[in-house]
């Protein structure tokens, strides 16, 4: 084989090498790290002193997810709808409305780890005092989910929220609330 040939055979192969990414054959990608909408529906629990006044429902509520430039973090906005009564005269609605830093944990599992943490506001009205208030709200918790598919993933999340009335004059304990929903994300491909 002479030189000419030789340098030929060089530029063919440098030429496939560049080229086979064209011919691979298409890894799984990580849809999960797509931005998301979705949904979620479970019960919701009164918890510490806020149990005492009031009983364990029914709730949900839709989010949405954006990515950050650091992989792993997303930023979240949640909105929910929460209704609780009790055999008496107590009736508690709210409406929670906050922002999260959503962070992917690393393990390499099937399903997807992430623990959450953030704050916002709830609109809260009360009965039998039939008063209807904004007040401060910090939520944590942690979600856990699997692909279904390339645009649908499932999942289960928990989360505590904590509504803050210590602002108010006469509040002597805020609420303590612990949401636990299925749900249904929506990776976005943009």
């Amino acid at each position: 084989m002479n030189q000419k040939n030789i340098f030929k055979v060089i530029l063919i192969l440098l030429s496939l090498l560049s080229a086979s990414d064209l011919f691979a054959v298409r890894s799984r990608k990580d849809y999960f790290l797509k931005p998301q909408v979705g949904f979620w529906f479970g019960p919701i629990t009164p918890v510490y002193t806020t149990a005492e006044d009031l009983d364990t429902a029914i709730g949900g509520g839709v989010f949405m997810r954006y990515n950050t430039p650091f992989k792993p973090l997303k930023i979240g906005f949640d909105v929910s709808y929460q209704r609780f009564e009790s055999p008496g005269v107590n009736k508690l609605e709210a409406i929670p409305l906050y922002g999260t830093f959503i962070y992917l944990l690393p393990f390499q599992l099937p399903v997807k780890l992430q623990i959450k943490a953030g704050a916002g506001a709830g609109n809260v009205y009360i009965e039998p005092d039939k008063s209807r208030q904004w007040d401060p709200l910090f939520v944590g918790g942690v979600e856990m989910s699997f692909p279904a598919g390339r645009y649908i993933n499932i999942g289960l999340r928990i989360d505590y929220i904590f509504f803050y009335e210590g602002y108010a004059d006469g509040a002597t304990r805020g609420g303590h609330i612990v949401n636990a929903g299925l749900s249904l994300y929506f990776n976005i491909n943009l």
